[in-house]
């Protein structure tokens, strides 16, 4: 405490009465799935489908891409935020095309930005350049001789600056072409038929080994090549001295490849030669070249692995694209992150649909038990011919319940997809809610019929009551954060109960709770102990499920 000295009135303010809880998300989806492109293993949060097609590429024909179309159910059906991670298997490879010379020498080996198919169709055009290319390299302040051998003279890009290290300053060279330079001021001649450096020797002027030599300058027309790289959107074109030019200009600038960064400093002088008029494709099997490859045959661990980027996102829901229940590991890598993110403070639900089967015995039949997985069935008839499993229902399940407020219930409410790939009659219907599966059935378009999770204690059926609970946790551990390391005292204990109550009283208002009751302690002992002690008794809204209609006729 600060010992006042002079007279006056000293005020403290307090502003533990201004503390609310923060926003809480509710609808916010995690993925996993493979892809034709993007990059393996890192998250993307996505807020449309379009976005998600530019980061992730399309669906391919003959390719077993899951991504992509859980991405196109959760997005058609009401999704908005996504964290979505391409997983991949071992064999995943990036499309690549090798440059040569003249000569035929390998030059500078070019991939695709990410692995995957996608990369196969990248095309590359090399032609005489139109233009002179303009090349900025930082050399040592001992060398002679520029990297690449010839220059435009005269040329009002070009530019050398020298760093000091001794002075740390940066000093402007006048170039001069063709004469001597004046060793009475900052000059340096360049040669420009051989790039030759010849510094004045002007006193404190010298640039020493330790120094950095920045030039920029233009290399003629006769002397750059003329790139371009294009997909099915994207163009790019470079102009370009030589083949580490190349290099260096695509890891600083392409979005569609890079290349070895080893390259920017070993094939100087040396252009690429001439492809065709209607240039080559990536990945075509040409010498030197390679092939992109999706890894689509992704394993449990590959999941499991790419989930746990997952676990530390704000997120409500999680599918696995493409997977389902006929696949045992993939389930217990979807529970087991279930588990992980309850306990780290990342509480969130799963969804997960059934297989191709479609007996009523056999998605019965499952032995899933958790208030945080809901099972969905049945599949998705896209065409007469081509049926998804009910791993894409789970994704349009997913993006519908991201779209509602928690107290909101899915039961009864439609799904936007072009059909089903069984239609089960009322009693197989019956049978199947009653073994814990959430089923949709064609009736008005096509529901869901009843809004339930895997679990047999029946106080955590309703997915509502999950999601209502859930909820009310982030708020709780929202509102209270900030009271951490402030004074545990009645006064600021009651800030936080009012904050508290501030919280819990919208849940009411908005019908996600029918009451609560709260009370915020602490003993002397726990006071010491730096504890405080909220005690919360809420009561879930439940939703309606079926109505039961007595007629008396008179």
């Amino acid at each position: 405490m600060v010992e006042t000295i002079l007279p006056g009135t000293y005020v403290t303010v307090r502003d533990e009465a201004l503390i609310s809880a923060g926003r809480v998300v509710s609808g916010n989806i995690g993925i996993v799935g493979t892809a034709s492109k993007g990059r393996v293993g890192e998250v993307a949060i996505l807020g449309s489908f379009s976005e998600a097609r530019e980061i992730f590429g399309n669906t391919q024909e003959g390719h077993d891409l899951t991504l992509m179309r859980s991405l196109e159910q959760i997005y058609n059906n009401g999704g908005r935020t996504v964290y979505a991670v391409r997983t991949a298997s071992a064999t995943v490879a990036s499309a690549a095309y090798q440059t040569k010379s003249d000569a035929n020498a390998n030059l500078v080996k070019l991939q695709a930005k990410t692995p995957g198919t996608w990369g196969n169709d990248l095309r590359i055009k090399i032609t005489a350049a139109d233009s002179p290319s303009v090349v900025t390299d930082t050399l040592a302040g001992n060398v002679t001789t520029l990297r690449r051998s010839h220059v435009v003279p005269n040329s009002g890009l070009n530019s050398i600056l020298l760093k000091q290290k001794s002075t740390g300053l940066t000093l402007r060279y006048e170039i001069v072409y063709g004469v001597a330079p004046d060793n009475t001021k900052t000059q340096v001649e360049i040669d420009p038929a051989t790039g030759a450096l010849t510094f004045t020797t002007l006193a404190g002027f010298v640039p020493v080994a330790a120094d950095t030599i920045v030039a920029t300058y233009e290399v003629p027309i006769a002397n750059s090549k003329k790139i371009e790289i294009t997909d099915e959107v994207l163009k790019e074109t470079y102009t370009v001295a030589d083949a580490s030019h190349l290099a260096m200009l695509l890891n600083r600038a392409s979005s569609l490849g890079f290349a070895d960064s080893s390259a920017e400093t070993v094939f100087f002088n040396t252009l690429p030669k001439d492809t065709s008029s209607s240039g080559e494709k990536f990945g075509t099997g040409l010498a030197g070249h390679t092939a992109g490859a999706n890894g689509e045959d992704a394993s449990a661990n590959d999941y499991k692995d790419n989930l746990a980027k997952l676990e530390n996102e704000i997120i409500n829901i999680v599918v696995l694209a493409g997977q389902d229940v006929s696949n045992s590991q993939m389930v217990t890598a979807l529970l087991g992150h279930l588990n992980t993110t309850a306990e780290n403070k990342r509480e969130r639900i799963g969804i997960i649909g059934s297989g191709s089967a479609e007996d009523v015995n056999a998605i019965a039949g499952h032995s899933l038990n958790s208030d945080r997985l809901i099972f969905v069935a049945t599949g998705i008839r896209v065409t007469p011919q081509l049926k998804l499993s009910g791993a894409y229902t789970a994704s349009a399940v997913a993006g519908l319940i991201s779209s509602l407020a928690v107290q909101v219930s899915p039961t009864n409410k439609a799904l936007s997809i072009p059909g089903l790939s069984t239609a089960f009659s009322s009693s197989q219907l019956e049978k199947l809610v009653l073994s814990r599966v959430l089923m949709v059935e064609k009736r008005d378009g096509f529901r869901i019929v009843k809004g339930i999770t895997t679990a047999t204690n029946s106080a955590w059926h309703q997915i509502t009551t999950r999601r209502i609970v859930d909820f009310a946790v982030y708020g709780v551990r929202s509102a209270c954060d900030p009271y951490i390391g402030k004074l545990n005292n009645d006064r600021v204990r009651s800030a936080m109960k009012a904050t508290l109550d501030a919280f819990l009283t919208r849940m009411v208002q908005d019908e996600a709770l029918i009451s609560y009751e709260l009370d915020v302690t602490a003993t002397r002992a726990q006071e010491i102990a730096g504890e405080a002690i909220v005690t919360m008794t809420v009561r879930p809204t439940f939703s309606i499920d079926f109505i039961k209609v007595t007629m008396y006729l008179g």
